[in-house]
């Protein structure tokens, strides 16, 4: 089946099937985070649109807000990529629950029982949506952290699909972001979002699936 349409649209079956998939996966690394931490977690509606100039923006946007981004790479035959987007602020907590030790700025990348914490964070992030869209999709995922992008650095997605494979005119942004919903009852929103940036190969292959 074809991904987009002659007007760049995506097929509305194939958004579906992104929908279910963002949500799915988000929905799985998001209870990771809730054990880790002991709180609850909400996710927003996935958006699901073809990667453009303005997607890239964002991007750029994002990441010059304290924020952390963890990339991590399909292993093939999936092309594409996934990026945890999260507060500095919030890693730090996850962190501090993972050592037992308070690790702040510079020091959280310096110290190594700090960065093991953050690399093993990630890989259970990673563990955790693959599980999910394997489950759905009954397909073998295999997902490689690939690196940290730190607050404030400029990041270009060209350059990071580019390198990984990926045809950025291909490409698709499933976006979903979450909240924390503590004991006491109060929420607290932006702490993070994830994007995941299949190729049009790639959600090909979630298509066939779902039968389509």
């Amino acid at each position: 089946m074809e991904v987009f349409d002659q007007n760049g649209n995506l097929d509305s079956d194939v958004q579906e099937v992104l929908y279910e998939l963002g949500n799915a996966g988000v929905g799985m690394a998001s209870a990771t985070i809730g054990r880790i931490l002991g709180v609850r977690v909400a996710l927003a509606t996935p958006k699901v649109i073809p990667v453009g100039e303005r997607t890239s923006q964002v991007l750029r946007e994002l990441m010059q807000q304290d924020n952390v981004g963890i990339w991590m790479k399909f292993l093939e035959p999936m092309k594409g990529s996934v990026l945890f987007i999260l507060k500095q602020s919030f890693v730090y907590d996850v962190v501090e629950k993972m050592t037992e030790s308070r690790y702040e700025g510079n020091a959280l990348y310096e110290e190594e029982i700090a960065f093991s914490a953050v690399k093993e964070f990630a890989n259970m992030l990673a563990a955790a949506y693959t599980k999910a869209i394997g489950k759905y999709t009954g397909i073998r995922i295999f997902m490689s952290p690939s690196m940290l992008v730190l607050d404030k650095e400029r990041v270009s997605l060209g350059e990071i699909l580019q390198n990984q494979g990926t045809d950025t005119k291909k490409a698709i942004w499933v976006e979903t972001s979450f909240r924390l919903l503590e004991k006491e009852g109060d929420e607290t929103c932006g702490l993070g979002r994830v994007v995941m940036l299949p190729d049009a190969a790639a959600v090909q292959l979630f298509a066939k699936a779902f039968g389509l």
